[in-house]
């Protein structure tokens, strides 16, 4: 098989620009750099605040919000212009402009005040702090940016500032906005043809923008204080369809909809965030910048933070909001701001808005029911929704379109300094999968007849065959339990197809008949409502015991594929409050208790969805779909499964060793690590052990022989056949937190030598073979300070007890051959706008979309790789490709065919996703390139999906297994920083919602 295309001149166009000295100008920051004392009276503030709360609870008035942080942070940007930004640890605080020392002792004397409880009046005539007396005492500098930046030592890595990071955004979001976005409309350009029925029919062959001036509309951004930028003047939603592109004030909120549905009245803002970040080999930083989709919620006092106009001469105020369950304005710095006679306008109008719908929130009409609480018409104060609802009138992402916009944006905003990043490549790193491989004219045939196609890349039964003897098992059996029979026929079909069988023919004539897939393979279908029914955990394991025990043949690897459904409300839960019935919901879930029993059994375990619970429209029963290859979750459900069963087939050797590959691999194992920390646990303690799984694929010493999937687990700290060791990782219980107080560094040293232990273990199993590390580099930055970019080039810090690198203290055949730093986080890489080939004739051709692998125009021994990746969700509309939201139609709901119009208003929008490959530590012997270009394969071929992966096959094997844990939903990190990790690594959507 060989490569996609011949060599290409590919040149990505994105969003992202150099931040050179010229750029920054002259942009300037005031900045108080905190001493170690002030750090740590700070943190005792912290305690204080703790033991106060301690102390009230069960009182009654207990204020559980009493945050020294957020009480500060919101009064100081009140007070000031709303650029400021105070670090959580007090090592630094910066403003755009100067705070007086009096003010600041002034905010923290009384924010010690309320904090020990002292009333507001009396603050200043009985309270002293030590914290604000430091802080006063810090002299402010006033320091150019350009400076801060770039003044480094000879020879290492560029190391900004933390403060740097929220200046450089405050500046460049002030001077972007002041230069409009223009929206140029584009016409669709068609020809008139013939079908195959002699039918005149049109179809497009071209895009072109309007060049009528006339026809542009210009959208003004607002800075906000947080960085970014909000197109606050210009809503998106179906109030404002028709009323005219720009819309004007006064169309906005005209005619607002009377006792409308709530989707009539919902809307959304575009918003602009900008992030500085730095790359290996780069002597500079990089500003990145990206649109994004920013939904209003309905209510205030379920939202946690909300937007706040201070007026046109002041940048728009991010508030967060306080409280549980109704959130409110946070009054204490309220209180704070009326004794420093400072204007609280904006904090005012949120808790008057909060007051109100709390007002409305606690009123029950005859029926005793709560009004229903619509968006309102936009004012000064929007909140945003605080989760990604199940439908909302406005979808997610601006759309690609939107991102060339801003390319263009850019470039007019800064001219000459605006050096924009532009990757190359030559678009030969990838072969076609093998569901790739039928042309576009077979496809159509086999849809028209109604034949089966393999559309997510399936195992062959040889190579499933291969794989399950290579484990030591003569066969494998799949058991089908279900207890509804359009699930079983779903089952059915599914397998029929995908082994080339009839599924009439298939079906079996006795309940409980053994029936032959393939040579070596197997399934059996059996009824089992009382083993998959949600309720106590009483019998379980029995139940598990009696519908498996018939099936356990020696040499015979068992696999079972489970019907279920999510448990929702009842009758039984009426009484409860949400979180009791949340999580009696979650104790009660057959899917989890199951999984724990089947694993406990050493048998794997993939779950099928056969009723989905709508809450307007009702239950809805999933069954076999009229044509055989559109049972999406059917197919994706046997790929998952055969994850589980640790099954690795020729689709990888066919695309790490494809004949003639530009960049040759020796053969080498691959390894991925990952880590995360469990949510925290207030009733115990210390900090949680953290969770670490690994994964390692293996090639066949030779081309043709049988892979094998390895896994390892820190609950059972030993490398085994992947399903045995996810099996034992699932019977035991995640680790609680221990009383012995180990802190966060200490929690972290303890899993980087877990790491240690696991990979001195693995090269042990691989004798003599060389492996390549794969980490996802946040997950992991406070593992191993030396992946870190500012730390290249330079030696480990003495008193840091953390292992240097995951390589630190391995002997010299354990050690990998290189580590390969992945990044996810989509706010820290260059988004693409475009995509110019250049042709045979020297001339470019635009291209909008490109899946292929790049790297910077002048690369640097060191540099990283930039795999880009079109969302399968893509689809034939391509949505956003042409037009911005501004100008989506919101359709026309209609009985008859010819009147309906499609909805593109609320449909999801989607633009290129953006991995970072970075390997690290390399080994001489072995090409970077060669290594890059392989991780970006091992994505390409995922292991149970039918697109890439966000994460390459071993880490993606590696995080699954924490995902399928029977707890993880009770140990999924409440964090935002931990939450968005794994959201990255897991959601390909490129939705943009921020």
């Amino acid at each position: 098989m060989g490569t996609r295309t011949p060599q290409r001149k590919l040149t990505a166009h994105t969003t992202a620009l150099h931040c050179t000295p010229e750029l920054l100008g002259a942009m300037e920051a005031t900045v108080w750099e905190f001493s170690c004392e002030t750090q740590d009276a700070w943190r005792d503030l912290g305690k204080t605040a703790t033991a106060k709360r301690k102390e009230t609870r069960g009182e009654g008035n207990e204020d559980v919000f009493l945050l020294p942080y957020s009480i500060a942070a919101t009064v100081l940007q009140q007070y000031s212009d709303g650029y400021v930004h105070l670090d959580r640890s007090m090592r630094f605080m910066v403003s755009l402009n100067n705070i007086p020392a009096d003010t600041l002792k002034k905010v923290f004397t009384y924010l010690e005040g309320i904090i020990r409880r002292v009333p507001i009046d009396e603050i200043p005539f009985t309270t002293t702090s030590r914290t604000a007396d430091l802080i006063a005492a810090t002299t402010a500098q006033r320091i150019t940016l350009a400076k801060a930046i770039f003044d480094t030592e000879d020879g290492k890595p560029t190391n900004p500032p933390g403060w740097a990071y929220e200046a450089v955004k405050w500046h460049l979001a002030r001077k972007l906005s002041g230069t409009p976005f223009v929206d140029v409309p584009v016409a669709r350009i068609t020809e008139t043809y013939t079908d195959a029925k002699g039918q005149a029919k049109e179809r497009t062959i071209a895009w072109q923008p309007d060049d009528n001036p006339e026809h542009h509309a210009q959208i003004t951004y607002r800075p906000a204080s947080d960085g970014s930028l909000i197109a606050w003047d210009h809503p998106i939603g179906p109030p404002f369809a028709g009323r005219g592109h720009p819309i004007t004030a006064q169309d906005i909120t005209r005619d607002w909809p009377q006792d409308p549905a709530a989707g009539q009245v919902q809307y959304a803002l575009s918003r602009i965030t900008v992030k500085m970040a730095t790359y290996t080999a780069l002597d500079h930083p990089v500003l990145n910048t990206d649109a994004h989709i920013r939904r209003i919620n309905n209510t205030l006092i379920h939202s946690r933070t909300a937007l706040v106009d201070q007026g046109p001469d002041r940048p728009l105020l991010n508030v967060t909001l306080d409280g549980r369950g109704l959130r409110k304005a946070n009054t204490h710095a309220l209180e704070i701001l009326a004794k420093l006679s400072a204007d609280p306008t904006a904090l005012n109008a949120v808790e008057d808005r909060a007051h109100h719908e709390r007002t409305l929130w606690n009123t029950r009409d005859e029926n005793d029911e709560r009004p229903a609480i619509l968006t309102p018409p936009p004012g000064p104060v929007r909140p945003a929704i605080p989760r990604m609802p199940k439908w909302f009138a406005v979808g997610t992402s601006p759309g690609i379109y939107h991102l060339e916009l801003l390319h263009k944006q850019l470039q007019t905003a800064f001219g000459e300094d605006a050096k924009m990043l532009e990757l190359h490549s030559t678009g030969t790193a990838f072969s076609p999968r093998p569901f790739e491989i039928l042309s576009a004219a077979e496809k159509k045939e086999r849809k028209e007849s109604n034949t089966y196609i393999d559309l997510v890349g399936l195992p062959s039964p040889d190579s499933i065959q291969k794989s399950i003897e290579n484990a030591g098992y003569k066969s494998l059996r799949i058991v089908c339990l279900w207890y509804r029979d359009q699930t079983r026929m779903r089952m059915l079909h599914g397998l029929a197809h995908s082994f080339g069988h009839d599924p009439n023919r298939l079906n079996p004539k006795h309940p409980n008949d053994t029936v032959p897939l393939a040579p070596g393979i197997d399934a059996v279908f059996q009824h089992a409502p009382g083993l998959l029914a949600h309720g106590p955990d009483t019998t379980r394991a029995a139940d598990t015991q009696t519908a498996i025990s018939p099936y356990t043949d020696h040499g015979v690897f068992v696999a079972v594929w489970c019907e279920t459904e999510r448990p929702v409300r009842s009758d039984e839960h009426k009484d409860m409050k949400p979180a009791e019935a949340k999580r009696t919901l979650a104790e009660n879930d057959a899917k989890h208790q199951t999984r724990r029993t089947l694993s406990q059994r050493g048998t794997p375990a993939q779950y099928l969805v056969g009723r989905e619970h709508d809450p307007k429209k009702g239950p809805r029963i999933r069954t076999v779909p009229r044509k055989p290859y559109e049972d999406h979750r059917v197919y994706m459900g046997l790929l998952d499964l055969y994850r589980s069963c640790g099954i690795i087939d020729d689709r990888f050797e066919a695309a790490l060793y494809p004949p003639g590959d530009a960049c040759p691999l020796p053969r080498m194992a691959w390894c991925g690590i990952h880590i995360r920390k469990q949510a925290t646990d207030r009733r115990y303690k210390g900090q949680p052990r953290r969770v670490i799984t690994a994964s390692a694929i293996i090639p066949s010493p030779q081309p043709g022989g049988a892979w094998t999937l390895l896994g390892w687990s820190s609950l059972s700290p030993q490398w085994d056949h992947y399903p045995r060791a996810q099996a034992r990782f699932h019977a035991l219980n995640y680790p609680l937190h221990k009383a012995d107080g180990d802190n966060e560094l200490q929690r972290w040293t303890q899993a980087a030598h877990e790491v240690t232990t696991a990979l001195n273990d693995l090269a042990d199993e691989l004798d003599d073979l060389p492996y390549t590390l794969l980490i996802d580099g946040h997950a992991c930055r406070r593992v191993w300070p030396g992946l870190h970019n500012n730390k290249q080039g330079t030696q480990p810090d003495e008193d840091d007890p953390r292992p240097w690198l995951p390589s630190t203290g391995l002997p010299a055949h354990a050690r990998p051959a290189s580590i390969i730093r992945i990044n996810c986080a989509q706010d820290e890489l260059p988004r693409l706008a475009y995509v110019t080939e250049q042709q045979k004739n020297g001339t470019e051709r635009r291209i909008k979309t490109s899946s292929e692998l790049y790297q910077p125009a002048d690369p640097a021994d060191g540099h990283p790789w930039f795999l880009f990746t079109e969302p399968r969700n893509y689809g034939k509309k391509r949505h956003g490709q042409h037009m911005t939201r501004w100008r989506a139609n919101p359709g026309v709901a209609s009985a008859s065919a010819d009147e309906r119009r499609e909805n593109e208003l609320n449909a999801p929008w989607y633009a290129m996703t953006t991995r970072e490959i970075t390997p690290l530590h390399t080994q001489n012997q072995y090409s970077r390139e060669a290594l890059a270009t392989a991780t970006a394969r091992l994505s390409h071929q995922a292991l149970s999906w039918t697109d890439r992966t966000r994460y390459p096959a071993p880490l993606h094997a590696a995080l699954q297994m924490d995902l399928d844990h029977p707890q993880y939903r009770r140990s999924a990190p409440d964090d935002i920083e931990t939450s968005k990790i794994l959201e990255n690594a897991t959601d390909d959507s490129a939705s943009s919602e921020g």
